[in-house]
């Protein structure tokens, strides 16, 4: 299976994934970034302001597969009524 990463962004500052994860497909990269995002939200605090931040998947040639703003993955996600 190929080798995705799975990059940081908050502006200007890039956290780059040294040791990305396989999956098997560009969808499946996908669903594991929003996992991912879901996951640091829970553990660094739902009240953070998460408007700059998002996540870039890129395939194992370190091209750019897509772009996940972190506020996409919260409008998706966010419970009715709140």
């Amino acid at each position: 299976m190929p080798r995705y990463f799975f990059n940081l962004r908050y502006g200007h500052l890039h956290v780059l994934d040294s040791r990305g994860e396989t999956c098997s497909d560009p969808g499946d990269a996908l669903e594991h970034a929003v996992v991912a995002v879901l996951d640091l939200i829970t553990k660094e605090g739902r009240f953070r302001n998460w408007a700059r931040w998002s996540i870039e998947i890129e395939d194992e040639n370190r091209r750019r597969v897509a772009t996940l703003p972190f506020t996409l993955v919260l409008k998706s996600h966010r419970q009715p009524g709140k």
